[in-house]
């Protein structure tokens, strides 16, 4: 796994996987910085390098190799004609993509509850939750998804339809596209929701 373009990676990160870098942690004297916009995560998966949202994006941007391991290692465990050695190199690429993409998720899951925590702190004011009946306790509805599934997602999409792009095709249409930009149009909606309170995220 490769790491942002000008972004040094720790001695003691673990192999295989981004660690959060020190520089990318918001102070906890700083205000809380906005979740970063589809916009952000196609232009760093793009690899150009992120003036703010670090701590999502870095991680977010060795996503598209992890998935690009695991997209070609399941292509050969499908081919008919793979080899035995062929067949357990692509077995160990991925596992080892499924485990590094889990880390990362978790990552940039870490990053985003850290600034709703701190969001929290800095807001004297508590999102009024949507209505519930008297009998019941106000809700507000929790997204299935975190941002680290959804970036994971949008990696996986972002890969296929680069891959397929610079293929020879007979056929000029891309799904993997149309899904990328419907991801992402729900996405920065959800964003919203997020930022003004009238969503929740999984284990927050």
């Amino acid at each position: 796994m490769t790491t942002m373009p000008g972004s040094a990676a720790p001695d003691d990160q673990p192999p295989g996987a981004s660690g959060r870098d020190p520089d990318d942690v918001t102070p906890e004297w700083a205000p809380a910085e906005p979740l970063p916009s589809s916009e952000m995560f196609l232009a760093t998966f793009s690899g150009s390098q992120p003036v703010t949202a670090g701590d999502i994006l870095h991680p977010a941007y060795d996503l598209v190799e992890c998935q690009r391991d695991h997209r070609l290692a399941v292509e050969v465990l499908a081919d008919a004609d793979a080899s035995f050695t062929e067949l357990k190199a692509a077995a160990t690429t991925l596992v080892t993509a499924q485990l590094d993409i889990a880390v990362l998720i978790a990552i940039i899951d870490d990053a985003v509850s850290d600034r709703m925590k701190q969001r929290r702190h800095d807001s004297d004011e508590v999102p009024s939750p949507i209505q519930a009946p008297r009998d019941r306790l106000p809700v507000v509805p929790t997204h299935t998804e975190s941002i680290g599934e959804i970036a994971a997602h949008m990696a996986e999409l972002w890969g296929t339809t680069i891959a397929k792009v610079t293929q020879p095709t007979i056929s000029p249409k891309f799904p993997e596209t149309v899904q990328l930009i419907e991801l992402c149009v729900a996405y920065d909606s959800l964003a919203a929701e997020i930022e003004s309170g009238r969503r929740m995220l999984p284990g927050m």
